[in-house]
């Protein structure tokens, strides 16, 4: 590992702080500490080359997830990964809204930590050389192919493209568009089991149901059953690093790419991965 990596481990539990100081540093890592948020920051502040941060989330004084957002604040690029061991999951997503990079609950295995942390700076990495990486943009695999689904298009249609994609990508939501391109809402499995179902006379249906007889679909149009609602969406320019952290955070699988408030087209997470993986070998 060369240069080597460069951690900042924060938690008040000094034996912790000592025992995965003494790991890491084993396994090639440069490590400095602080027992505290403000002591956090002022390292920080110091801007000595630090690239990934590993902070407690339970912390006196100064807790984590304020620390996060001050860490965000002084350095928007630099990674910092999550512990938490005194709180539910609800504070690791907490996290992730704040802008962490990923969370793991403690005690954590010493190569999950490993792993996590690599994973972090290859993205900080990215951010603040992008050159390193010379195709890396949402733009590089986006796919313009897609089956377009406008308002007026018929249930059965939106039904075709999950069907299609099913083994693909698993998909749960489709987007829908007018005619001018312009984003209208979202169509998932659940509102054509809905449609189905709000129809006399009222049968229960499943998905393999639907899947197996199309024809219980009643004749409406997508607008009559569409979410007016925004899903996560990406410009051609965003980073590939960027957009797979969001997806990653958000848990879908595929987002539609918008250029000047139209729909061009879709990228999907699987993709992404493969093309960092290949990019970076």
């Amino acid at each position: 590992m060369n240069p080597k990596i460069r951690i900042l481990i924060v938690d008040d539990e000094k034996r912790f702080v000592e025992n995965a100081s003494k790991l890491l540093r084993r396994s090639g890592f440069e490590v400095s500490t602080a027992f505290d948020g403000y002591q956090a920051l002022e390292a920080v502040k110091a801007d000595d080359g630090i690239d990934v941060v590993v902070l407690d989330v339970k912390m006196p004084g100064l807790d984590g997830i304020a620390t996060l957002k001050e860490i965000k604040q002084l350095a928007p690029g630099l990674e910092v990964i999550m512990l938490t061991g005194h709180a539910s999951v609800d504070s690791g997503t907490q996290a992730i809204r704040c802008g962490a990079f990923d969370y793991l609950m403690k005690p954590c295995d010493i190569e999950n930590l490993i792993e996590k942390i690599r994973e972090a700076h290859q993205v900080e990495q990215i951010k603040r050389r992008p050159l390193l990486w010379p195709r890396n943009q949402v733009k590089d695999v986006i796919l313009y192919s897609f089956i377009e689904l406008f308002t007026e298009d018929p249930l059965v249609k939106a039904l075709a493209v999950f069907n299609r994609e099913a083994s693909k990508t698993a998909v749960e939501e489709v987007f829908i568009q007018d005619r001018a391109g312009i984003f209208q809402g979202i169509v998932t499995k659940k509102d054509l089991i809905d449609a189905v179902e709000k129809t006399p006379p009222h049968r229960r249906v499943t998905w393999n149901d639907l899947c197996d007889n199309p024809g219980l679909l009643p004749d409406k149009r997508l607008e009559a059953v569409l979410r007016s609602v925004r899903p996560l969406t990406a410009m051609p320019e965003e980073s590939l690093p960027d957009a797979a952290a969001r997806m990653i955070a958000r848990q879908v699988r595929c987002m539609p790419v918008i250029d000047k408030g139209k729909v061009i087209g879709i990228v999907r997470l699987r993709d992404i991965l493969q093309h960092i993986e290949h990019e970076t070998a």
